[in-house]
C-alpha cells in the first residue's frame, strides 16, 4: 500500500474535531490483515510444533476447524461497516492478540481466525468505545451465535488474564509498528482519540482527580 493512501487517509479516523463520522474503511483495516494474512503460515508451523502444550489446549476454544470463506480484509472491513468500529478499535485488538502471542503462545491461524478476531475486537471495542452493539450483534457480523461469541468472550478474557489496559504510550507503540508497514511515520490522530476513549477506561479519569485534588490545596 502507498504511503500517500495513508497520508490522505489517516486510517479514515471517524472522530475528527468537528464530530464528523468518515464513510471509508479505515486504512488500519488494510494495515492489519497484510500483516496478519502474512504471519498466519509461520503461526501455523510454530502452533504445529507446540500442539500438546498447555496453550495449545486453550487455543481450540477458538478453532472452528474452517477457514474463513472471504479475505481478512473483507472480514475485518464489516466490524466498521456494521458494527461502526473505529480505527483505534483494531489497534487495541492488535495489542490483545500480540499479548495472547507472547503469553501463552495463543496465534492467529487460519481455523481459528474468525473465532479469535471476532472476539479480539469486541473486547477492544468495550475497552475502547464508550456504546457497544450487544454481543448478538457482534456474533451476527462475526458469523458466530451469539452463545457461542459469549463463551469465546470468558475464554479471552482468562486468557488475557483480565489484563485489558492499554495504555496511551503502549497503544502509540503499536500505532508505530502499523505505520512501518506502510513505511509511514504518522498516527497523531489515532493517538488523539484513544486519549478521549481512555476518559471512559478509567484512566484518564484518575488523572483528573488527581489535578483537582492539587488544585484544591
Amino acid at each position: 500500500m502507498a504511503s500517500t493512501e495513508l497520508a490522505s487517509d489517516v486510517y479514515a479516523l471517524p472522530c475528527g474535531d468537528d464530530g464528523t463520522t468518515a464513510l471509508s474503511t479505515p486504512v488500519v483495516v488494510s494495515v492489519l490483515a497484510s500483516l496478519l494474512e502474512r504471519h498466519i503460515p509461520r503461526n501455523e508451523r510454530d502452533q504445529a510444533a507446540a500442539a500438546d502444550g498447555e496453550a495449545a489446549r486453550r487455543a481450540r476454544a477458538f478453532d472452528s476447524g474452517t477457514v474463513l470463506d472471504m479475505s481478512l480484509h473483507a472480514f475485518l472491513e464489516r466490524f466498521s461497516r456494521y458494527a461502526h468500529v473505529s480505527p483505534q478499535v483494531y489497534v487495541v485488538a492488535y495489542a490483545y492478540l500480540d499479548r495472547l502471542r507472547r503469553g501463552d503462545g495463543v496465534r492467529v491461524v487460519s481455523a481459528n481466525a474468525q473465532r479469535l478476531l471476532t472476539t479480539a475486537i469486541l473486547v477492544a471495542s468495550k475497552f475502547v468505545e464508550d456504546r457497544n452493539y450487544k454481543n448478538s450483534y457482534f456474533a451476527a457480523v462475526g458469523g458466530l451465535t451469539a452463545a457461542e461469541l459469549s463463551s469465546l468472550e470468558l475464554d479471552f478474557l482468562f486468557l488475557m488474564q483480565f489484563r485489558l489496559n492499554v495504555s496511551v504510550s503502549v497503544f502509540q507503540s503499536y500505532c508505530r509498528h502499523l505505520e512501518r508497514e506502510v513505511s509511514y511515520g504518522g498516527g497523531y490522530q489515532v493517538e488523539r482519540c484513544l486519549r478521549k476513549a481512555l476518559v471512559c477506561s478509567g484512566e484518564a479519569q484518575a488523572q483528573q482527580r488527581q489535578a483537582a485534588s492539587a488544585a484544591a490545596q
